[in-house]
């Protein structure tokens, strides 16, 4: 009987604010041979009746939990957008820490490094300023931005991921991934070059980083696009690990 070929598995962690519902736009595209899987984070979705959590750390473990009986002997790509990248981040310290299988590529959107700290702290704002703040970075449809009932329904999640984000405490690793990582920035979004150009403190090769244009949320501008981007930083992760491998066979003879 002729073996299933295993698909290459995209573990997705959504912004904040967002479910396990955010990136359909971008699902619609993943070629046949991916299986794309975006985590729900506690307090949302089908998770509606836990806890809220305002913590990047406890999150990040919260994830790690669910993911780490399903990664070892498969290989995978983390993503994630603007507050997915600290808990992608996060989410490989842990996956390395516990000798995991490594993801075999990374794939960022929408923010600077993790030691960027975020300027304005708007978890605190009041309620008209906070909005306004939300409306201005993008992503959600008018007819929710105009919908009371529907702000007062998100306002608790947005809250609560923006205030992790506010204070997440950078600590830098010993040594940077071993692992290829990709990250793409909007070129109207309020991420500066130089602190996306930092990424490349956290992975051993060469940061692979391009902005495209558009605001924060840039991805759903292209979605086919961004798609094919995370498909193709596997492909080039697996050719640059093949590359290590021969260089460290040579070395051993």
């Amino acid at each position: 009987m002729e073996s299933v070929e295993k698909k290459v598995k995209i573990f997705a962690i959504p912004f904040a604010g967002g479910s396990k519902y955010s990136y359909r736009v971008l699902h619609d595209y993943v070629p046949s041979h991916f299986s794309w899987e975006t985590i729900e984070l506690p307090g949302r979705g089908a998770r509606i009746h836990e806890n809220l959590l305002m913590d990047i750390n406890k999150t990040a473990d919260d994830v790690f939990n669910q993911i780490r009986h399903r990664i070892n002997g498969q290989d995978y790509i983390i993503y994630g957008h603007s507050m997915g990248t600290l808990l992608g981040y996060e989410l490989t310290k842990r996956i390395l820490q516990a000798g995991l299988n490594p993801p075999v590529s990374l794939f960022f959107t929408g923010r600077g490094a993790p030691g960027v700290r975020e300027e304005i702290k708007i978890s605190g704002f009041g309620r008209e300023a906070f909005w306004k703040e939300i409306k201005d970075l993008g992503g959600l449809p008018e007819e929710i931005l105009q919908n009371e009932e529907m702000k007062d329904f998100f306002e608790p999640f947005l809250r609560a991921d923006f205030k992790a984000v506010e204070d997440y405490e950078y600590q830098p690793m010993e040594k940077p991934f071993p692992i290829p990582l990709f990250v793409r920035i909007g070129s109207d979004e309020l991420v500066y070059w130089k602190d996306a150009l930092k990424w490349q403190n956290e992975t051993q090769y060469e940061l692979n980083l391009k902005a495209l244009p558009g605001d924060h949320f840039f991805i759903f501008q292209y979605p086919e696009y961004i798609i094919m981007q995370i498909v193709e930083s596997y492909t080039i992760a697996k050719e640059l690990n093949s590359k290590v491998l021969e260089i460290d066979d040579v070395q051993t003879i």
